[in-house]
């Protein structure tokens, strides 16, 4: 079902440029201060071209995309990046410090996550091969499309999983090491000997952990190019038991609410749910703070009709629950106004969002537990899809490990 190839990949010659000054996190992560401190790593940094800065004068001819591709063509000139002589898949190894994982209760709390980076054929959602959980914004997508259409090349992977293990290839001296912003240490090798891989991969099907916006992207991009690079994605593919497989919360704060009452919002919360005080965010069920105190959050009824016309599976995920029955049914924040980004901000850390509140930047913060892979498989089997943001699989995919040029 699943089709995979090896690639000539665009490499950093790491006897010109140190990888840890020129890779970067995801276009999506990178913050205003991220994005200066990259800048003074390195005039090779890939910022310029991940994530382009507008600036005055910008036209059709001259802009952060057409910028982009230059830098890129130089690059490849002057031998900063160079392509492979033939194809390979790549073998990513990114260890890291995180919670133990529950076959190593007792261990210390370094993992290291294991994937195969490949060029996937494309496939409509329809078709069944390639699942997705997430819906996705037309803003992200049309940034993603024109940085593609002017480049030629794709600088990061999309994050897929698989159900059923594939060999792990044998490798020696990897081409590419660092250690990146979160003290996260990426070990990057080639595999010539793919045969056994593809063979092992095709009868699966495909998740998209994270990149949803990217992969649509690229079905945009090979229905309006047609070249035959066009038909695939770079994607890096992880087992969905790997031990290194880390989903983290995304907490939520909600800002901006018009004649916002706290009082009335509290009695019509305790109608449907259970509140509970705590001394801090709870990490076993949906958590709130209001500026004043903690408390956890269960339904004390059925629910089920508020789902009327949501998505299948919604009814059994807290992340779900907060949108529908608190955010949409509550506070008024339905989907619209979701993808408008008016009134709900998106944190990893609690601390932040409780801060906010605690400026008074934002009127509530609700704290989440990190939604198990498998319901991630659930839901896409179901050709369900989750509220944004509901996954943050940690650690990201460093952009610039590998690139794959789609011309």
């Amino acid at each position: 079902m699943a089709e995979i190839r090896p690639f000539r990949g665009v490499i950093y010659d790491t006897q010109r440029v140190k990888p840890s000054d020129v890779l970067t996190q995801p276009y999506d992560k990178i913050t205003p201060e991220m994005r200066e401190r990259y800048l003074k790593l390195s005039p090779y940094n890939l910022v310029p071209i991940e994530l382009g800065k507008e600036q005055p004068g910008d036209s059709d001819s001259n802009n952060k995309y057409t910028r982009a591709r230059d830098l890129y063509r130089a690059w490849l000139k002057e031998g900063v990046l160079r392509k492979s002589t033939r194809p390979a898949f790549y073998w990513l190894e990114q260890t890291f410090e995180g919670k133990p994982s529950p076959r190593d209760a007792e261990g210390s709390g370094r993992q290291t996550r294991r994937g195969l980076i490949a060029a996937v054929k494309l496939h409509r959602w329809d078709e069944g091969v390639i699942m997705p959980h997430e819906h996705t914004l037309s803003k992200p997508k049309a940034d993603r499309l024109s940085l593609l259409r002017a480049v030629g090349a794709q600088q990061g992977q999309i994050f897929m999983l698989h159900p059923d293990p594939i060999p792990q290839p044998q490798v020696r001296a990897p081409v590419l090491e660092l250690v990146d912003d979160y003290n996260v240490n990426t070990r990057l090798y080639e595999v010539f000997d793919t045969g056994e891989i593809q063979e092992a991969i095709a009868p699966q099907k495909l998740y998209i952990a994270d990149g949803h916006h990217r992969y649509e992207t690229s079905l945009a991009y090979r229905d309006e190019a047609g070249t035959e690079a066009s038909k695939h994605v770079m994607a890096t593919l992880v087992h969905m038991d790997d031990p290194g497989l880390v989903v983290l919360p995304t907490h939520r704060t909600v800002s901006n609410l018009t004649a916002f009452d706290r009082k009335a919002f509290a009695g019509k919360l305790a109608q449907d749910f259970t509140v509970n005080a705590q001394s801090a965010p709870t990490a076993e069920t949906i958590g709130m703070f209001d500026g004043e105190r903690f408390s956890s959050l269960r339904p004390k009824r059925d629910l089920m009709p508020l789902f009327a016309g949501k998505p299948p599976l919604w009814h059994t995920l807290d992340v779900a629950i907060l949108h529908v029955a608190i955010l949409e049914a509550l506070l008024g924040i339905d989907e619209v106004k979701l993808r408008e980004e008016a009134n709900v901000a998106y944190w990893r850390e609690p601390e932040k969002a409780i801060a906010e509140v605690k400026a008074g930047r934002a009127q509530l913060a609700f704290f989440l537990a990190p939604t198990p892979v498998r319901a991630v498989k659930a839901i896409a089997d179901a050709h369900s899809r989750m509220p944004q943001k509901s996954t943050d699989f940690y650690p990201k995919l460093l952009s610039g490990m590998v690139m794959y040029e789609v011309r």
